[in-house]
């Protein structure tokens, strides 16, 4: 039997990108960065799921990730999205999924810059959130959007490293009834 999923409170973070002077960060040597091709939607995937699994963060929030994260992975690749891989040789060790064209209640950051566990503290998710606004900027999207928890790490140190502010918007975990008939 499954480990039921807990409510996921989730906030909305903002970047002002035409406002922004700078958001460059390069992703560290020996690292490096590149857009993710058409075939390769399984190891986008592969790696998305990785780094919510094995987060202590997201620990407990399958639902969410099952029901809005990966579906957004596939429809990114289906059109009007695209991924950022980070990768160490020719090993893909993080992903950024996101699209340049919303339709209601989406995001453009779809997974956020997602970086496999073991690779973490290396600067390499700032390089993604940073090649990841850049790639929506040249898209010509003035302001970016994105879901995270409150008082996660990602929420006090890194979306505000790039002019990212919590919009006051928030996501309120599901009424138990409709947890229970989902």
């Amino acid at each position: 039997m499954p480990i039921p999923s807990k409510p996921v409170k989730l906030t909305e973070i903002r970047w002002n990108l035409s406002s922004l002077a700078d958001i460059s960060a390069e992703i560290p040597k020996p690292y490096t960065c590149r857009l993710a091709g058409e075939q390769e939607k399984d190891e986008a995937l592969r790696v998305i799921r990785a780094s919510y699994d094995l987060d202590p963060e997201w620990s407990g929030c399958d639902k969410y990730i099952e029901e809005t994260v990966l579906p957004g992975v596939n429809k990114a690749f289906a059109g009007g999205g695209e991924t950022l891989f980070a990768l160490h040789g020719n090993r893909v060790i993080g992903a950024s999924t996101y699209r340049t064209e919303l339709g209601s209640e989406e995001v453009h950051l779809v997974s956020g810059p997602c970086v496999l566990i073991e690779y973490r503290n290396r600067g390499i998710g700032a390089g993604l959130l940073s090649a990841t606004l850049q790639a929506l900027r040249e898209h010509g999207v003035t302001e970016a959007t994105g879901l995270t928890r409150p008082n996660s790490p990602a929420a006090k140190f890194l979306c505000p490293k790039f002019g990212g502010q919590p919009s006051g918007k928030s996501q309120p975990p599901p009424a138990p009834e409709q947890e229970a008939a989902a």
